[in-house]
């Protein structure tokens, strides 16, 4: 039977939530041998009450990720819809889900109830940690520590507080009540309450954060915890086993979350019934800051040991992140752009990484006036510019809806592959394709990462596409419009440079002038399409004839100018010839009512003899009017 495949659509990497509910999805598509695709989104949404707001290309380029999903291939999505920085991406996933026939659920996510919904629920968290303090530790004097007054889960939490408080007797004193603002603030509450003359014999914290700087206030007066006073806190972050003493909280389940998810999916494609909401209890861990487990005064060496080894990697992710920048700086093509990922992607211990790019944006000459003719994100075929963990070829062009330029959906074993955008500014990149060799240790120091490898990629591709925009414009500034051949201008800057490469070769310079024939006639007779016609046809026979690199110049209406590096004579005889076989094989399959032909005449003079182009000019030109005086003789038409 055909491997499942999950499709997980989230923003951001961070441990503490996000990443703890992917790895419960991950543990369990490991068990199940379920190919798992997260699609994450590096930038996540601003703190609430935040001044802070994100801007619409960052909001843009960070969803376009969404737009990879192919759902000819996929079984399940799961979307944690709260982390999403854009509501319309829930529902236009759903949507393509829908169309599809993929079943869709969302995760810690109340506000959006979808077809299934798996809900970390708190309502008992909060409870937990009171119920624990008043009757596994027999405390009355118990104080609360919000965050902002009227927020959701401050209400929730403090609800929670007031209700086990009221369900064992206890009075609820408004006094006993502070907002530290999910943050610093919670120090100036903690003081508050010690100079209020009695002091708690507890202080219940709706976060971690706060339940820490409570902890820096009573330790900075003298206090012990959990002797002289407990504290807890919520939301159970990786700090509270690090801090001294460590902190008892409840955290949200969400790995179990994660694994209830797939769990669920699993149950439907076998045709179970199941439910459309189900909620998933927080757990309460119960730590020193209680007195539950014993508060040993030692020094903890896997503490200082945790903390040297996360100082030794913000170090190392500066040094790579100041080297990358660094080759970027200087990198002359985007080959040597990309392999600067290299290094990044041993740190972050990727098994593979793929940066795949919009053709367009690889290459200059396809995005001249760059995305002004309306946004481009992901493209139906993209280019693997770099492939670390593989060896596809860079340059590689593949299918998006294939993800990557390998099969990775049906090898012997499922995978784990994750997906992120790149974009600069307004102009979509492409997206990195990578593959973890674990969920844990990603967050801001890889959205960091990935983010300079978009700035620095988005920069050199600005300054491609300007240098080739400058060129285009020189060429039209030296180039006739409707031949493509060099102008008078492009002719005047070019032909020092001819003289100067013949001279190096110990070569002849020959000019030859060429004049359409009969060219009024035609305009008068049949119209000047059909003189544009003559001239464009005269102008791609001579630039076929003449040997690379010679300077092809229409100098007015009929005439021209090539100015060419030869060995003798008799070479420019031959290409004379071969304009006037061009024409002629033209001519007698054109089904045109008129004949083309050009007269040719030419100066040829050993380089280190030249005194003057102008007077070569004038000695081809009068060359080029007794060659046309000779054929005008000989032809008594313009008729075919």
């Amino acid at each position: 039977m055909k491997r499942k495949t999950i499709a997980v659509c989230v923003t951001g990497f961070n441990w503490e939530n996000e990443s703890r509910i992917v790895n419960g999805i991950y543990e369990q598509c490991l068990k199940a041998d379920i190919n798992l695709l997260v699609f994450a989104a590096m930038v996540r949404k601003p703190e609430f009450n935040s001044e802070h707001s994100l801007h619409k290309n960052v909001i843009l380029g960070e969803t376009e990720i969404f737009d990879l999903i192919n759902y000819d291939t996929t079984d399940g999505i799961i979307i944690l819809g709260e982390s999403i920085i854009d509501e319309k991406v829930i529902s236009m996933v759903c949507e393509r889900a829908k169309a599809h026939g993929i079943p869709v659920m969302n995760i810690n996510d109340p506000l959006h109830k979808l077809d299934k919904n798996v809900i970390l629920s708190d309502n008992i968290a909060m409870e937990l940690i009171v119920r624990h303090l008043v009757e596994d530790h027999g405390l009355r004097k118990i104080n609360f520590i919000g965050g902002f007054a009227g927020n959701l889960q401050t209400e929730e939490r403090l609800t929670a507080y007031k209700k086990v408080l009221s369900e064992n007797g206890i009075p609820i004193e408004e006094n006993r009540i502070a907002y530290g603002e999910f943050w610093k603030k919670a120090y100036e509450c903690t003081e508050n309450f010690i100079s209020s003359g009695e002091l708690p014999e507890a202080i219940v914290c709706a976060s971690d954060t706060m339940a820490f700087f409570c902890m820096d206030c009573l330790k900075s007066n003298g206090y012990r915890i959990p002797d002289d006073i407990v504290v807890t806190g919520f939301d159970g972050i990786s700090d509270c086993e690090a801090y001294s003493p460590s902190l008892t909280t409840a955290r949200l389940a969400f790995q179990e979350a994660g694994e209830k998810a797939v769990e669920i999916f699993m149950d439907i494609w076998n045709g179970k019934e199941t439910d459309d909401v189900v909620y998933v209890d927080s757990i309460l861990f119960k730590q020193q800051s209680c007195g539950c487990l014993k508060h040993d005064d030692k020094i903890r060496f896997d503490f200082y040991s945790e903390r040297y080894g996360e100082l030794n990697t913000y170090k190392e992710f500066n040094y790579h992140l100041i080297t990358l920048n660094t080759i970027f700086a200087n990198a002359e093509n985007s080959s040597e752009l990309y392999e600067a990922s290299h290094n990044g992607a041993v740190f972050f211990k990727l098994k593979k990484l793929h940066i795949c790019v919009r053709p367009d944006v690889e290459r200059a000459e396809q995005n001249i006036g760059g995305t002004h003719d309306g946004y481009k994100g992901i493209a139906e075929k993209m280019l693997s510019m770099y492939n670390f963990g593989s060896s596809v070829p860079a340059g590689t062009e593949f299918l998006s809806a294939d993800y990557v330029p390998e099969d990775i959906l049906n090898g012997e074993k499922a995978v784990f592959y994750a997906f992120s955008s790149m974009y600069f500014k307004d102009r979509y990149i492409g997206y990195a394709a990578y593959q973890p060799s674990k969920i844990k240790g990603f967050g801001d120091f890889f959205a960091t990462w990935l983010l300079a490898i978009s700035n620095n990629a988005g920069s050199f591709y600005m300054k491609n596409d300007l240098k080739y925009a400058v060129d285009e414009l020189e060429n039209l500034y030296i180039r006739d419009p409707l031949t493509g051949l060099y102008n008078r201008r492009g002719m005047e800057k070019l032909k020092y440079g001819m003289i100067e490469q013949a001279k190096a070769q110990g070569k002849y310079v020959t000019i030859v002038c060429a004049d359409i024939d009969n060219l009024k006639p035609i305009n008068d007779l049949y119209g000047h399409e059909a003189g544009d016609n003559a001239i464009l046809r005269a102008a791609n026979a001579i630039e076929a004839s003449m040997p690379a690199g010679s300077i092809c110049t229409r100098t007015g209406g009929d005439e021209f100018c090539i100015i060419l590096v030869n060995d003798d004579e008799d070479d420019v005889k031959k290409y004379i010839g071969h304009i006037d076989e061009l024409l002629n094989d033209y001519n007698k399959t054109s089904g045109l009512p008129y004949r083309i032909g050009c007269s040719c005449g030419y100066n040829s003079i050993h380089s280190d003899r030249i005194v003057s182009i102008d007077s070569m000019m004038a000695l081809a030109d009068e060359d080029m009017y007794r060659v046309k005086a000779r054929r005008k003789t000989n032809r008594s038409s313009i008729i075919n």
